[in-house]
C-alpha cells in the first residue's frame, strides 16, 4: 500500500508542476482555541476494595484518585490562494502540579508544559477537478456516529491525564472527498502507528465511505474499513499481518418533526496475527447498534428524551474463530465509566437518556445503561487502559466469569452557559458492576467539575 500512494502522490506532483506554479499567498488568517479546566475525583475503577498487587503507589492510587488538569488548544487556519487551506492545531494536556518538563533522566516528562502537534494538514479544494478535494496531514476524521471510525486513540507522550479524557483523536492521514451532491465519497489512508522506519512496524487503516441523501429526512451511507497490522515484534518470520475487514452501513432519518432515529450495523472478517499460520484465526464479527431521540420542541423547558440499544459481538473462549467485535478507531461514550474500563466489545448496551432546560442557559441530562456481555465465558479481556494511561492498575486485563450482567451504570450533568463563550459544568457517575466481572467487589465512581472558553 505504501508504494502505491507514493506513486499516487508522485503523480499528482508531476501534474501540478505541469499546469501551474505553485505560490503560498494568504488570503485570511483565523486564530481559535479554548482553554477547559477540570476537576476529577475517581474511586475504585478497579472495582475490587483492595490494591492491585505491585501496583506504584499503592492503595491510594488504585482506589482513589483526585487532581486538577488543564487542557489548552489554539488552532490557525489559513486561505490561500486557489482554494488552498492550511490548518495547524496545537495542544497541551496536563495535571496541575507545577511545571515539570524533563524527569531525572533527561528525557520528557509524562506531565509537561511542552506544546505538541494536534492538528496539522493541508486541504486542496477542487483539486485537479471542482468535485475533489483533498486533505493531507493529520485531521480529525469521524464518520456517522463515530460507531467505527472517529478517534485515533494515540497517546499523548507528554500527558499525564487519564486518556479517555483527552482532546486528541486526529489521525495521521490523506483523504480524498468526492462531492457528487447528493452523493459524498470520501476515500482514506491513515496510517496509525509506525513506530520505526521499519517496513514491518505500521497499523495502516484504508477505507472508503459513500453517503447519500435521499431527501431531506432519509440518509444512507455505506462503508469498507481494511485495518493493516505489520506491528510485530521478535524476530519470527512466519508471523503473518492481521487483516481485517469491516463492511457495513447507517441509515440516518428524521420521520417526524423532532424526531431523529438510526440503524447501523457491521460485519468483520479476515485473519489474526499468530506466530504460526496453523492457529491464525478468522474474524468473524459483526456489530449493530439502534438510536432514536425525540425533542419537545413547543415546551417551555425544552425536554429531550432518548434511547439506543447495542450490540457488540463476543469471542468463545475456545472457538475456532475470532468472533469478538474489534473496536477499531469509535469515538463513543454511551456511559461514561463503562467505556473506560470495559473494552468496546462483548457487549449488549441498552441505554435511556433525557435532558431539559429547566432554566435559560441551564441543561440537565441524565443517562441510564444495562449491559450484558454477548457471548457468556470465562476468558480474559483487555482493559482499555485509558482511565491513567495503563500505568496505575496493574497488568490492564480483566477476566469474565461466564455470567450475564455486566452492570448498571448512571450519569448526570449539568451544564451552564455563563456567556456565549463561557460553559461550566458538573458530571456525576456511578457503575455497578454485575456477576460477568470476577473483580466487582466495589463500584466505580467519578465527579468532574470544568470550566470551559472558546475564542
Amino acid at each position: 500500500m505504501g508504494k502505491r500512494l507514493i506513486l499516487v502522490l508522485a503523480l499528482a506532483l508531476v501534474v501540478g508542476l505541469t499546469f501551474s506554479a505553485a505560490y503560498a499567498e494568504v488570503q485570511n488568517v483565523k486564530v481559535s482555541g479554548d482553554i477547559t479546566m477540570s476537576g476529577i475525583a475517581r474511586n475504585h475503577f478497579n472495582l475490587v476494595n483492595n490494591a492491585v498487587s505491585g501496583t506504584p503507589g499503592g492503595d491510594k492510587s488504585v482506589l482513589k484518585q483526585n487532581f486538577l488538569m488543564s487542557q489548552i488548544r489554539v488552532r490557525i487556519d489559513a486561505d490561500l490562494t486557489d482554494n488552498v487551506m492550511a490548518t495547524v492545531r496545537m495542544i497541551n494536556e496536563r495535571i496541575w502540579n507545577g511545571q515539570n518538563d524533563t524527569n531525572n533522566g533527561g528525557t520528557s516528562s509524562s506531565n509537561s508544559t511542552n506544546i505538541d502537534l494536534d492538528l496539522a494538514y493541508v486541504a486542496l479544494k477542487e483539486f485537479l477537478y471542482s468535485p475533489l478535494t483533498l486533505t493531507v496531514g493529520r485531521q480529525e476524521i469521524k464518520f456517522g456516529n463515530g460507531f467505527v471510525i472517529g478517534n485515533a486513540k494515540a497517546f499523548g507522550t507528554s500527558s499525564s491525564i487519564p486518556t479517555d479524557l483527552s482532546e486528541r483523536k486526529a489521525f495521521d492521514a490523506i483523504r480524498a472527498t468526492l462531492n457528487y451532491d447528493p452523493l459524498v465519497v470520501d476515500l482514506v489512508y491513515a496510517q496509525v502507528k509506525q513506530s520505526a522506519t521499519n517496513d514491518r512496524n505500521t497499523v495502516s487503516l484504508t477505507g472508503i465511505n459513500a453517503n447519500y441523501t435521499i431527501n431531506k429526512k432519509v440518509n444512507v451511507s455505506g462503508y469498507y474499513w481494511l485495518k493493516r497490522n505489520n506491528n510485530h515484534t521478535g524476530t519470527n518470520v512466519s508471523t503473518r499481518t492481521d487483516e481485517l475487514s469491516t463492511i457495513g452501513g447507517l441509515v440516518s432519518t428524521t420521520p417526524i418533526e423532532n424526531l431523529t432515529a438510526s440503524l447501523e450495523g457491521a460485519y468483520q472478517f479476515g485473519r489474526n496475527t499468530e506466530t504460526a499460520s496453523t492457529t491464525q484465526k478468522r474474524h468473524d464479527a459483526w456489530s449493530l447498534q439502534a438510536m432514536a431521540d425525540y425533542t419537545f420542541a413547543k415546551v417551555k423547558t425544552t425536554p429531550k428524551i432518548g434511547a439506543s440499544y447495542t450490540y457488540l459481538s463476543g469471542a468463545k473462549k475456545d472457538g475456532t474463530k475470532n468472533q469478538g467485535w474489534d473496536p477499531l478507531f469509535y469515538d463513543q461514550k454511551l456511559n461514561n465509566i463503562v467505556y473506560t474500563i470495559l473494552p468496546f466489545s462483548n457487549m449488549n448496551a441498552f441505554n435511556v437518556r433525557g435532558s431539559m432546560k429547566p432554566v435559560e442557559d441551564v441543561t440537565v441530562s441524565v443517562v441510564y445503561g444495562y449491559y450484558d456481555v454477548a457471548q457468556k465465558n470465562g476468558a480474559d479481556f483487555t482493559i482499555p487502559n485509558t482511565y491513567d494511561n495503563g500505568a496505575t492498575y496493574g497488568s490492564g486485563t480483566g477476566t469474565y466469569t461466564g455470567k450475564r450482567h455486566l452492570g448498571s451504570a448512571l450519569d448526570g450533568t449539568i451544564t451552564y452557559d455563563y456567556t456565549e463563550d463561557v460553559q461550566f459544568g458538573l458530571t456525576a457517575g456511578y457503575f455497578l458492576p454485575g456477576g460477568a466481572l470476577s473483580s466487582n467487589s466495589a463500584n466505580a465512581s467519578q465527579l468532574i467539575g470544568s470550566m470551559k472558553v472558546t475564542f
